[in-house]
């Protein structure tokens, strides 16, 4: 009996299961997708323009007067940048607002739905966007 020929199959499993997994994605489930959080007067400390989703960190002083180190994800630059984002859209020092979904934990960090500038230009993400948005876009041929 031929143990190469036995042996290719569970290659092949094992194969389909890595990959699998290689290719997944995660989603929102960390994040409380339900509950928009404003964030004022949010001190940038960092932006990356990066695959496969932008990072922006921030500083807010919170209601204690403490100061509370953000980290939000965005889109892709691919998936942002038809909405108006670039790189160089906001630098360490800008004072902005920010409207993400936190985790569900509690912890500070989650993803970014919009960001307003201090000049109130407005930049959406992709992520939670409401339907209205999304036809809006639609419209613009963007989605």
């Amino acid at each position: 009996m031929n143990y190469k020929l036995l042996i290719f199959p569970f290659l092949i499993v094992g194969f389909l299961t890595v990959a699998g997994a290689a290719f997944a994605h995660h989603g929102s489930v960390a994040y409380d997708m339900k509950n928009e959080v404003v964030l004022k007067n949010a001190t940038v400390t960092k932006f990356f323009w990066a695959n496969p989703h932008n990072i922006l960190t921030f500083d807010v002083t919170d209601e204690k007067g403490n100061v509370v180190h953000w980290v939000g994800e965005t889109g892709s630059p691919a998936a942002v940048g038809p909405l108006g984002w670039f790189r160089d859209m906001v630098k360490p020092g800008d004072v902005i607002t920010v409207h993400i979904y936190q985790s569900k934990s509690g912890t500070p960090v989650g993803e970014v739905y919009k960001l307003v500038l201090a000049d109130g230009k407005e930049y959406k993400d992709t992520f939670g966007a409401t339907q209205q948005d999304r036809e809006e876009r639609k419209q613009k041929g963007i989605l």
